[in-house]
């Protein structure tokens, strides 16, 4: 018998270099070309913030937005000492690290939360840099764009952070991100876990519609048609089959199989009440169906619906769809549900009602320094 090598399943053959993870340690690094001449000063601690004196003060305000006025010189909040530390050169003493995760256990997730959100060129004031009306309730920190002036221009976003772990308040999110719509601003979410790795979302809200007939465009013979059809249905374990038509009247409704369509049971629903004439509450089902959309189970994608804008057999499904009482629970199956519908080129949405009307949260992910 002719010898076989051992098929190795756990591991394959890799050609690309892994992510390098950024350590940001502790302790000034030297640098000739970046490191000053004279050494800065060290921060002393004014109140709840920290103080750092003029020229070096001015600068790190003017240029960079970093802290708030005071005589002299500037206050800095514990994270921006921490990002001048790894970014300006700034020291700090051995115990101060320590000393600042004692007094708030977030301190290490809020210093690397900040850092990140900067890495991409745009200026971020921490909220308690900043007056109340610039910012929305729950907000962490308020950016400006690349190139712009935090004094003069307009913000372009409002950040939230929040552990992997944690457990995601819907209507909470909700409230913050139509606050953060409102006043003009992108709403970003900052989402850490315990590797101090962090992914970034941003979020707004989708239109869905569609090119599908809709109820009103049947004829009187197609309605009589359905209603002789829905009489004849056999019942199967997740709807109904009927057989015994020439041309199904409802393209963007049940899947032909079998020489006959096979219907879920809320699209039973929707056309029972529809016969009926029946203005009962609007579904999620119903109200994306009369919007032109084709709704398609979402199993293989781990959501509650595949929601087209075309044919099935002319286009893939733009969107995923969850519904506000399915969503997900934590910030790691969101993670989940987010990066799986964007792998396959798609968008993954939230269906809720606001008011009286249906919305749909888009959330996205999202890199420092893209607009």
């Amino acid at each position: 018998m002719a010898d076989t090598k051992p098929v190795s399943m756990g591991r394959q053959s890799r050609k690309y270099v892994p992510r390098a993870r950024t350590k940001r340690p502790l302790g000034l690094q030297s640098d000739s070309s970046q490191s000053p001449n004279k050494p800065h000063p060290t921060p002393t601690k004014k109140g709840e913030k920290w103080f750092l004196p003029n020229p070096l003060a001015s600068r790190l305000y003017q240029k960079s937005g970093l802290g708030s006025l005071d005589e002299e010189g500037i206050l800095l909040e514990p994270l921006e000492v921490m990002f001048c530390h790894w970014n300006r050169h700034i020291p700090v003493s051995e115990t101060w690290v320590n000393d600042r995760i004692q007094s708030d256990y977030n301190f290490i997730a809020k210093s690397v939360v900040f850092d990140v959100a900067r890495s991409g060129g745009e200026i971020v004031i921490p909220v308690g840099n900043l007056p109340n009306d610039k910012f929305t309730n729950n907000t962490f920190a308020v950016k400006w764009s690349r190139n712009s002036s935090h004094f003069s221009s307009e913000s372009l976003s409002q950040i939230r952070w929040f552990w992997a772990s944690q457990e995601v308040d819907w209507t909470d999110l909700i409230n913050w991100v139509n606050s953060v719509i409102e006043v003009g601003d992108l709403p970003e979410i900052f989402v850490i876990d315990d590797e101090m790795d962090i992914t970034m979302y941003r979020i707004s809200y989708e239109e869905l519609s569609g090119n599908q007939g809709h109820w009103n465009h049947l004829s009187a013979k197609e309605v009589t048609a359905l209603k002789d059809l829905m009489e004849q249905m056999t019942p199967t374990p997740t709807g109904c089959f009927i057989q015994g038509f020439s041309s199904w009247p409802l393209k963007s409704i049940g899947v032909e199989h079998l020489s006959g369509v096979n219907l879920r049971q809320e699209e039973i629903d929707w056309i029972i009440n529809k016969l009926a004439d029946d203005a009962v509450h609007e579904t999620l089902f119903s109200h994306l169906t009369e919007q032109g959309c084709i709704l398609r189970p979402g199993f293989k994608y781990g959501c509650k619906w595949r929601v087209y804008d075309d044919d099935v057999g002319n286009s893939h499904a733009p969107w995923l769809l969850q519904p506000i009482s399915e969503a997900p629970s934590s910030w790691e199956q969101t993670c989940l549900s987010v990066r799986l519908a964007e792998g396959v080129h798609k968008k993954w949405v939230c269906g809720l009602k606001d008011s009286n009307d249906w919305r749909f949260l888009h959330i996205k992910r999202w890199l420092p320094g893209r607009v």
